[in-house]
């Protein structure tokens, strides 16, 4: 296969993947079923705001997006790159393409040699995420607690939330914090601490996927008038 036919390829099963976007069981959000990207974290890197009903994603929209995740500002500018170029491009793509479902997006920037830059997105099963993080516990959990709270974010630790991701029921309290393990962050100790679901590993929800219970019962009572 030539390199332009494999970012050709690549365009399709970007498509592929948004292809499978549809509403939440909530109706609130689109949720997708990807199989070769996660193409949530690209939408979010990108900018591209898909909670419009009438959004639309073509496949000229998908080899766009190709060729500014391996750092070309354009399709056009890729398909015409010398070949040498062409080919580390694919490195790019055959490195951190997926081939399950990416729960997980790290994203991290590089720059070629000619000041383009290069956005680089690693993937890992869902079940195998824990492995690039530590979940923390004592001080360092309640760190995680504190630095949510200091930024305005979450809830009372008595108060039922509910996962959009799994649909458990739980107290904000027993949430699990997470970080990135210093070997897959440069060997730097990671400050940023994430709220997981009290499922975590087994599920990948996070801090914006818990919504008080009282709202979740309110909008359904809503739904039903």
């Amino acid at each position: 296969m030539t390199n332009i036919e494999y970012f050709k390829l690549q365009a399709k099963n970007l498509l592929k993947d948004y292809k499978t976007r549809h509403l939440s069981e909530q109706g609130d959000i689109y949720e997708y079923e990807p199989k070769f990207f996660d193409i949530v974290g690209i939408f979010l890197e990108y900018g591209i705001m898909d909670d419009d009903p009438k959004f639309e994603f073509s496949l000229g929209n998908a080899q766009h997006l190709i060729a500014q995740l391996v750092g070309f500002n354009k399709w056009d500018d890729l398909i015409k790159a010398p070949d040498a170029e062409q080919t580390q491009a694919r490195q790019i793509l055959e490195n951190h393409e997926s081939n399950e479902y990416g729960s997980t997006s790290f994203v991290s920037h590089n720059f070629t040699e000619d000041g383009r830059e290069v956005t680089f997105f690693n993937h890992s099963e869902q079940n195998s995420d824990a492995k690039y993080h530590e979940e923390l516990s004592g001080k360092e959990w309640q760190d995680g607690i504190d630095e949510c709270y200091a930024n305005g974010m979450g809830f009372p630790a008595d108060t039922i939330v509910e996962c959009l991701h799994c649909g458990q029921r739980f107290k904000f309290g027993d949430v699990k914090v997470r970080r990135v393990k210093a070997e897959f962050n440069g060997g730097v100790e990671d400050d940023f601490k994430e709220i997981m679901c009290k499922h975590y590993p087994d599920c990948n929800g996070n801090l914006l996927d818990l919504i008080p219970a009282e709202m979740m019962d309110n909008q359904e009572v809503e739904n039903e008038k």
